[in-house]
């Protein structure tokens, strides 16, 4: 049993740090692990040097990620004769800070081991990240800590766990809600999330627009995520989803 590790990654114009971020996984990960990477369509920048999958249009961040999940399933059942044991999503606005040294992968994949109600665990954000998930953000400790949610930075989840619960829903295309969602259905079933104090990582916020590399504006993707969110999700738990979503089953120790 090796236990691997896919990590995901979806990369639409955004080629240096996509090759940054698998750079670092490369050189530093000692974790069984695949790199998949997958080129959603770039038409501005060329593709990473380290793409698995090219697309010949652009499906946006969550369906992105769920083809680089079919890949995985090849991977599992024909290469490995055996699953996975966790999914690594990773967003091309995260990045490995200038200081980090060591492996980013091993502690977060023994804990998920270690912990059979774990489902998921995200690194810490640094300091001067941009994120609304303060609650994401270090606190300088020098362990795992029991959090609510968990983004999708940079989260690894349980891939037994993710699986049942039916993959990210495709219809959420712009990839907001589905990880607010998950971890709902998590604290729902009693499941802990955590936040890796050991590992961090660093998130700035609408990069690619201000590098005029996503063919729309930042207003423009939140408007239509906003609405994509209300399309799917209202009709799912109501208008207060997002009340709902963030305080259901939730213990204010992990704020």
């Amino acid at each position: 049993m090796t236990n691997r590790v896919a990590v995901f990654i979806v990369n639409y114009n955004m080629p240096e740090r996509t090759d940054a971020l698998c750079r670092y996984i490369d050189q530093n990960a000692r974790w069984p692990h695949d790199l998949i990477v997958i080129d959603n369509g770039s038409d501005i920048a060329n593709e990473s040097v380290y793409t698995a999958l090219r697309l010949k249009r652009n499906v946006q961040t969550t369906n992105g990620w769920l083809m680089g999940l079919s890949y995985a399933d090849a991977l599992a059942t024909h290469v490995y004769h055996e699953p996975y044991l966790a999914y690594w999503f990773l967003i091309t606005s995260a990045a490995f800070p200038a200081s980090a040294h060591g492996d980013p992968l091993t502690p977060m994949a023994t804990h998920l081991l270690r912990h059979e109600d774990a489902v998921a665990v995200h690194p810490a954000l640094t300091e001067d990240s941009t994120t609304m998930w303060t609650h994401l953000q270090t606190r300088d400790g020098i362990e795992p800590r029991r959090t609510w949610m968990v983004d999708n930075i940079a989260s690894l989840y349980r891939a037994d766990w993710f699986d049942a619960q039916g993959r990210w829903d495709a219809r959420l295309v712009y990839a907001h809600g589905i990880d607010l969602e998950m971890c709902y259905w998590a604290r729902k079933q009693g499941k802990s999330l955590w936040v890796d104090e050991r590992v961090q990582v660093e998130k700035i916020t609408n990069i690619g627009y201000t590098m005029n590399r996503m063919n729309m504006s930042a207003l423009q993707r939140a408007a239509n995520a906003q609405a994509n969110m209300d399309h799917v999700l209202i009709p799912r738990y109501g208008r207060d989803y997002w009340q709902r979503l963030t305080e259901d089953y939730r213990e204010d120790a992990w704020l």
